[in-house]
């Protein structure tokens, strides 16, 4: 992972003293270390490192990311933002992402979790709970506090201690994922997580945009097309990009390509103008440039 990790594209910001010291202990107890644990919690991904690193070639999908100890920078296009304990993130499209985490030791580990967003397991409470399909106060902008309350920490502090006793995942598991989804919506920000649901919402349409650019970011793409795909103007559907992914469409696309190409350079040890052709650039000069700029060092070949 490498730097940029303020999406929330919808990225919103929460102040959370998370876990305990007696909790934080019991979950290191459980969980591997100095590895990513896909958990048998469904959608459910916690990392742990005693070390510092980086992460380049990482797309967050539409999910609820969680700093439990320690921080980590991450940069979203030319923007970095620093992730602690007191934040968390809850992106609801795909932003590629690059960060970096650069402090970890064996006696203070970094740890991070992340939750997949079940959008089905939302509307169904939607479905539900009428009531809650009510428009709450939206902030103008896709950035903002989002604070958690006693009750989602709380929530969020059983489901991952459910591993101390793994059988009780298949059962508990979605009734407490059940829970913080409700909390999610009844909270300040609930319109966020309602707009992800919502058909022909601003939040569909963005989130159809960059699925599409995911698949096609070799080709040429005009933002005119995106827009007339998403069914918007050009001036609503550039606003609304940027505000949910801190990025216009044209540098999340290059953002697509410079990470696939730091993929193939680093772990398939293609030459570096082989790996810029390959991910739609046509001048490596221009390529080498970008990589530097968007990376912060020049592109080469181990």
């Amino acid at each position: 992972m490498s730097g940029i990790l303020f999406l929330l594209i919808t990225c919103l910001f929460i102040q959370i003293i998370m876990f305990s010291e007696q909790s934080f202990a019991r979950l290191l107890d459980v969980i591997p270390h100095n590895q990513t644990y896909h958990s048998p919690i469904k959608g459910l991904i916690i990392h742990h490192s005693d070390h510092p690193f980086s992460y380049d070639n990482v797309i967050q999908e539409p999910s609820i990311c969680i700093v439990i100890r320690g921080e980590r920078e991450v940069q979203l296009g030319n923007q970095c933002y620093l992730f602690d304990n007191r934040h968390f993130m809850f992106c609801p499209v795909n932003v590629p992402m690059c960060g970096k985490v650069l402090q970890a030791t064996a006696e203070e580990p970094f740890v991070v979790m992340s939750m997949k967003i079940d959008l089905q397991a939302v509307n169904k409470i939607l479905l539900e709970q009428t009531a809650l399909l009510a428009k709450n106060s939206e902030n103008p902008t896709a950035f903002g506090q989002w604070h958690l309350d006693a009750e989602l920490e709380n929530a969020f502090e059983r489901l991952l201690l459910l591993h101390e006793n793994t059988k009780d995942i298949t059962f508990l598991a979605p009734l407490i994922q059940q829970e913080i989804y409700y909390r999610l919506l009844t909270g300040e920000q609930g319109d966020k997580l309602k707009q992800m649901v919502s058909f022909g919402s601003n939040t569909q349409k963005i989130a159809k945009a960059t699925e599409y650019l995911k698949a096609h970011y070799i080709e040429t793409i005009t933002v005119e097309s995106l827009a007339e795909l998403c069914g918007m103007s050009l001036s609503g559907f550039h606003n609304h990009f940027k505000k949910h992914t801190t990025l216009s469409p044209l540098q999340y696309q290059k953002s697509l390509r410079l990470m696939e190409a730091n993929r193939l350079i680093s772990q398939e040890n293609l030459p570096i103008s082989t790996a810029a052709f390959q991910v739609g650039y046509e001048s490596p000069s221009q390529f080498s440039r970008e990589y530097k700029r968007y990376f912060g060092k020049a592109p080469s070949v181990r």
